[in-house]
């Protein structure tokens, strides 16, 4: 499987048995300060099929770039970016707040987002833009 597919779970622990066998073709102990069990566990992930709305909650953004060709342009950037979102789970109305720390572009043409939540209010972003698209039809 190619390294891109794979989860961060899966890369950590290729990374783990890799330093081991390392370890043992030198003959050396791994070096426990670079031992990956300081890893925090990852939340459980259960499948949902629902509609997401979402919002960036940003103006203009400054990046610095990396790389430039004639196709595209790769940049980083120095803060996260906040997006407002809102999604039905079995009837339930979930609002939040969160950034993205991920995107994987697919082999049929779509993308795929990973979102963490933060704690803090949702902004009125959303809210108005529904607002305003409502209004205008």
């Amino acid at each position: 499987m190619q390294d891109s597919k794979k989860t961060k779970a899966q890369l950590i622990e290729e990374l783990a048995e890799l330093k081991n066998r390392l370890a043992e073709l030198t003959d050396e102990r791994p070096d426990e300060a670079t031992e990956t069990t300081d890893v925090s566990p990852r939340s459980t992930r259960n499948e949902i099929e629902t509609a997401i709305q979402l919002i960036g909650d940003f103006g203009l953004v400054e990046a610095k770039g990396l790389d430039l060709s004639d196709s595209g342009i790769g940049f980083e950037l120095e803060e996260d970016i906040p997006f407002d979102m809102e999604f039905e789970v079995d009837g339930d109305l979930h609002q939040h707040r969160a950034h993205m720390v991920w995107m994987q572009r697919l082999d049929n043409g779509r993308s795929r987002f990973g979102f963490q939540f933060i704690t803090a209010p949702t902004s009125s972003l959303l809210w108005l833009y529904k607002e305003l698209s409502s209004d205008s039809k």
